[in-house]
């Protein structure tokens, strides 16, 4: 439905797993097959090692680095990525207008197209954001919008412009049923951004810059997984891999429990099983033989200091949550995450490696 280009046919519902909030993530990646595809190594070389202990896994056979210095890195933020943050914003400060929508605010929709009372295939979508009178969408679609509040729903005729990009819908009336979900709107930006801004743009430069600066600062967490699609693992070694499982199950477990769920419950509602598991405890120890494979060729350490600064991140805390001791945040890591909390905090010094060693980009991120 957008004007310019027709999105909004094909709209599609993207299931963006965010796999246990406040913990370390992992990402579920399907593997066609079903199973790995990688040997497992039963050799004591690499595979009993101490947790932080540095160990070349290229040089003993293990894995290919791709390349890992001067990668590009792409760091502006989501357009989608800026609109949730604002609206996150609003609801934590508790901050919400009961003024109707206007012209220049944001909002957060689910919307169902039909004609003559029957669905029409890519003309609905749940959680999607408009900035009303930017013109994305058709004229009668975000004039329908304005004047709704939060909660709303109602019923629009929508007319699509006789040269629409798409065939089936050019010069047609669809009705759309639009159901608000949330606002933001220069009442809420002056409020949540303490008057720093006056309306809705400058809330929404404030939260891009902010967001810029975050990815700026974290390059080489953006940069991780399309570096390691260059590397290749050629074997895992087999103690590694039994650990990493124990690990993940343990942490899926503890989250399952805080959620009132059983394991397998969780598990379904990410749409996963058990071999998703083993592929997600596969995919750490090569995350860790990566990164120890790059400390190990660029001398890199990682003393008390920076060990202590991961784990306080790893764990959710914050600046102004009471302090820990070293020891305690890794018996607290222990306990809900991994039994190898140095070889994961190492994951995170490579990445901080790679990122300082990155070249910003103001565009699509390729590195092949």
């Amino acid at each position: 439905m957008n004007k310019k280009t027709g999105i909004i046919i094909g709209v599609c519902t993207v299931a963006a797993v965010a796999v246990i909030a406040a913990l370390s993530v992992f990402f579920y990646k399907e593997n066609k097959s079903g199973s790995s595809d990688k040997a497992v190594t039963n050799t004591d070389e690499g595979d009993n090692l101490a947790d932080g202990q540095i160990f070349d896994y290229e040089k003993a056979g293990y894995i290919s680095l791709g390349k890992y210095k001067g990668l590009s890195v792409d760091v502006e933020p989501e357009v989608d990525d800026i609109y949730g943050a604002m609206m996150d914003d609003a609801t934590e400060n508790e901050v919400s207008s009961k003024d109707a929508i206007k012209s220049g605010d944001v909002v957060n929709i689910d919307f169902t197209g039909k004609k003559d009372g029957k669905k029409i295939d890519g003309t609905s979508a749940e959680d999607t954001y408009v900035w009303v009178g930017k013109g994305e969408y058709i004229d009668d679609f975000e004039n329908g919008i304005i004047g709704m509040k939060k909660g709303e729903k109602k019923t629009v005729d929508c007319t699509f412009p006789s040269d629409y990009d798409e065939e089936d819908l050019a010069g047609q009336t669809v009705q759309f049923t639009i159901t608000v979900n949330d606002v933001v709107n220069d009442t809420i930006a002056k409020k949540v951004s303490d008057n720093k801004c006056k309306n809705v743009q400058e809330y929404y430069d404030k939260v891009k810059q902010e967001q810029k600066e975050d990815n700026i600062n974290n390059k080489g967490e953006l940069v991780w997984d399309s570096f390691k699609e260059t590397c290749e693992a050629k074997s895992v070694p087999e103690n590694m891999l039994a650990q990493s499982k124990t690990d993940v199950n343990l942490m899926y477990t503890n989250f399952a429990e805080m959620s009132g769920m059983t394991l397998d419950e969780l598990l379904e509602s990410f749409g996963m099983d058990e071999d998703g598991v083993s592929e997600i405890a596969e995919d750490s120890v090569i995350d860790v033989m990566i990164a120890k494979s790059i400390m190990a060729k660029e001398n890199l350490t990682m003393d008390d200091t920076t060990y202590k600064n991961k784990l306080w991140t790893a764990l959710g805390y914050e600046d102004g949550d009471d302090e820990k001791s070293l020891s305690d945040l890794e018996k607290e890591y222990k306990e809900s995450q991994g039994s190898h909390p140095k070889n994961d905090m190492m994951i995170e010094v490579a990445k901080d490696y790679i990122g300082d060693q990155a070249k910003v980009s103001d565009g699509e991120t390729t590195n092949e």
